[in-house]
């Protein structure tokens, strides 16, 4: 810590004495240098006094970009100690009136009376702002966007509009006079006007401490049970959050309809480039889900066996039951019954019928189903005299 605001102090140090040296510079070539000059090229005499107001206009403007970059500086890292603070949008506000006392001061050197500027500057404001409409109002708009505090650089935001085809998600950059600059969630740099941002968007801060919080909603067919694709889908994730930069997930079944149902997904990440590798992983993990259920139980949860009929069906039915009753915990089978279904003069046939946990796999059940009542059937069949 005093390591940096011992390079801090450095810096500001060797800006003020570059502005400084380049003043001093520029005083002694006006007052001193340039009468010598002149002494050896008289006709320099007719622009001496353009020559001096070019000199004044660099000192005044360079002295506007010295205090700007020390104020910029400071503005940084207040902001980076403050905790959930941040005032780097006072930096549009300050730039605009350095500035402007930065043009104000050079009309006073070159004579001009301000009074009278700002009388003619009323005229002519009333002319230009209807030949400049739109560029006078995104000036405003930065003003009063930049002194609200709405929007500030360094910030991670979702910008709302009925303006754009889809909410803008990104970093602010930085709050101009007449845009606002924004590194999007796909690493484009993008300028939104002023103008449509104030009075015609929602803005939402994604900030959270360090992290970003965002959300996404997810929709889903009814025809496969909710609670069991959520259950896949957390757990899919789970090998996935470090990867992604995720550091908390939260996710709740948030609207149900006659044909849809929509899973609201909240999650904590470090970057905001991130976001779309994050939501590329959560529609894939659902959708896995989604089949899984859906393939879980094709035929409603219900299995029927074929058995031949040199081995007493009752016998199969009670000794699979019993094979079945030990295994179902190791598959995810919840509960099961059995029933003599169909009979015919070849075969016999029973018909098993099961609810899943939400963890279960339906190959692996099927599996489990019909190694139980086979063995069954064979073990009979072995037992029985020849």
């Amino acid at each position: 810590m005093a390591r940096e605001k011992k390079n801090g102090g450095k810096g500001r140090l060797k800006a003020f004495l570059i502005v400084a040296i380049g003043i001093i510079v520029i005083i002694l070539f006006q007052y001193y240098v340039l009468p010598i000059v002149e002494g050896f090229f008289p006709f320099l005499k007719d622009y001496d006094r353009y020559l001096k107001d070019s000199l004044a206009a660099i000192v005044i403007f360079s002295i506007a970009v010295g205090i700007l970059s020390i104020v910029k500086r400071t503005i940084e890292k207040t902001s980076l100690k403050a905790i959930g603070r941040n005032y780097r949008g006072l930096y549009t506000v300050v730039r605009a009136i350095v500035y402007g006392g930065a043009i104000a001061a050079f009309l006073a050197y070159i004579g001009v009376s301000l009074t009278g500027a700002l009388i003619g500057g009323t005229v002519g404001g009333l002319i230009l702002s209807f030949a400049l409409q739109n560029t006078v109002s995104n000036l405003l708009s930065g003003l009063l966007l930049a002194s609200a505090g709405v929007i500030k650089p360094k910030e991670n935001v979702s910008i709302f509009s009925w303006l754009f085809d889809n909410p803008v998600l990104g970093e602010v950059i930085d709050v101009k006079l007449l845009t606002v600059q924004v590194l999007t969630i796909d690493g484009n740099v993008t300028e939104l006007p002023n103008t449509a941002l104030l009075g015609q968007t929602q803005f939402t801060n994604l900030d959270v401490g360090k992290l970003i919080r965002a959300s996404v909603a997810i929709a889903l067919p009814v025809d496969a049970q909710i609670s069991g694709i959520m259950s896949f889908a957390e757990r899919k994730m789970k090998n996935q959050l470090e990867a992604l930069g995720i550091l908390g997930m939260e996710m709740y079944f948030y609207t149900k309809t006659f044909n849809s149902n929509t899973v609201k997904v909240i999650f904590n990440f470090d970057k905001i480039l991130n976001y779309n590798r994050i939501v590329n992983a959560l529609n894939l993990a659902f959708e896995e889900g989604y089949w899984e259920m859906k393939n879980r139980a094709p035929q409603g949860n219900i299995m029927v066996l074929g058995f031949p009929v040199d081995v007493p069906v009752k016998s199969i039915q009670e000794r699979g039951d019993a094979n079945l009753e030990v295994r179902k915990g190791e598959v995810g089978i919840e509960d099961f019954h059995s029933y003599f279904f169909i009979k015919s003069s070849g075969m016999n046939s029973i018909k098993v019928t099961f609810t899943l946990s939400d963890t279960a796999i339906y190959d692996q059940v099927a599996n489990a189903i019909n190694y139980a009542y086979e063995e069954a059937y064979l073990s009979l069949k072995n037992e029985s005299p020849k």
